[in-house]
């Protein structure tokens, strides 16, 4: 039994971590631009498009920073979008506004039926760019570089590119954020291969809503956010649209240029991720199955290596159960590490690495009640229930 556990524990460690591994070694990281004057001129008008509902603790930091970019003032234009906020969200914009005229404040207005609340404000934002060539959809909850807008606009001219995404650096302050939120992108690594986002020849696409440039031409091509009103997870359907359209789409990292916090404690990050993990995941089928497999590789692989040790202990001292506790012993060993690694790449102690069987734990249980939420038909989020589609 134990040469089995061993074959199975060291195997699945051992294709998952050589997976995330080919994802990392093909990762791409935004660095900042050239600041070459005749670069600077050349680059186009963009509209810069931020949905904002009850965001009074971040809207005046997203916006200052993006008030202080290294781009020529006269190509850009901010459009915050007041999704029906009820804290002081417009107040603070119209102070900014009343700084500099490039800020825009838009009311979103009612919520028609059938659009969820974020794809109706970007849509909204899209409809008062002026003569702006590029769009960009920004989180309110970010914090831009001052290279950040002038960095990918060169990107996107230099590819040839129609779309582009960027990863912003994730910020986690509070004990659960640093405790789920690392186990989470670990589980994405695992199991979603994002190269194929970036290679035109693949239909696979997706994005991060925190950050997307879009060709305005192309952006109404496609129908723009109204052809993905009621999407859950707008941001990956409409860069499906883009892609299947025949468009080139990419999504690199953006660490050293933009950051976010995108959960503040155990109550947001609960509603945020329970919200929008079946669409990000692919389905209820497959977020079922990304849970169980959270709960094998969170308690396996403290259990495992416990049993090991036992055996070996009361039961055996032969050397072939000796080094099957070895290999059990060394992929759990491999799967902490990789943690303590995540750990030091996120900013947070190193010991919350130790915490892996309650993370994967808790992911396990956001992503069972993504499921229920997504079978009885509604999530909710800041304070507004959407409905959620039913089919996997």
């Amino acid at each position: 039994m134990i040469f089995l556990v061993a074959i199975l524990w060291a195997g699945l460690i051992t294709t998952l971590l050589i997976r995330a591994a080919a994802q990392y070694r093909h990762y791409e990281t935004l660095a900042s631009p050239n600041t070459d004057a005749a670069l600077e001129q050349s680059l186009p008008k963009v509209a810069v498009i931020i949905p904002a509902r009850n965001e009074a603790s971040n809207i005046a930091r997203c916006l200052r920073s993006l008030l202080s970019q290294n781009y020529p003032a006269g190509q850009l234009r901010f459009v915050v979008v007041n999704d029906a906020s009820t804290d002081a969200t417009p107040a603070i914009v119209r102070e900014l506004a009343a700084e500099d005229p490039r800020v825009l404040l838009l009311q979103a207005g009612p919520l028609p039926a059938g659009w969820a609340g974020k794809p109706r404000a970007c849509s909204a934002g899209a409809l008062a760019a002026g003569e702006s060539t590029w769009l960009c959809f920004l989180d309110a909850d970010t914090v831009a570089e001052p290279d950040l807008l002038a960095a990918a606009a060169g990107e996107a001219v230099r590819r040839g590119l129609d779309m582009l995404s960027l990863e912003p650096r994730q910020e986690m302050g509070s004990f659960w954020e640093r405790v789920v939120l690392p186990t989470g992108f670990f589980l994405l690594a695992f199991q979603q291969d994002l190269r194929r986002v970036n290679h035109s020849e693949a239909l696979d696409a997706t994005a991060n809503g925190q950050f997307i440039l879009v060709r305005r031409q192309v952006y109404e091509a496609v129908g723009g956010h109204a052809a993905v009103r009621s999407e859950i997870c707008e941001d990956k359907a409409l860069a499906r649209a883009v892609k299947r359209a025949g468009h080139k789409l990419a999504l690199i990292g953006a660490e050293k240029l933009i950051r976010t916090r995108m959960y503040t404690g155990w109550t947001s990050l609960w509603e945020g991720l329970s919200k929008n993990v079946t669409e990000m995941l692919g389905g209820l089928g497959v977020t079922l199955f990304v849970a169980a497999g959270a709960l094998v590789l969170g308690w396996v692989s403290v259990l495992a290596p416990w049993w090991a040790c036992h055996v070996v202990a009361v039961q055996s001292h032969a050397v072939t159960t000796m080094a099957a506790c070895v290999v059990i012993c060394l992929a759990s060993l491999a799967l902490l590490c990789t943690h303590f690694s995540g750990s030091r790449y996120f900013g947070i102690p190193w010991w919350y690495g130790f915490l892996l069987p309650l993370g994967y734990t808790a992911a396990a249980l956001i992503a069972l009640n993504a499921v229920r939420l997504r079978l009885k038909g509604e999530v909710a989020w800041k304070g507004r229930v959407l409905a959620a589609p039913t089919a996997a």
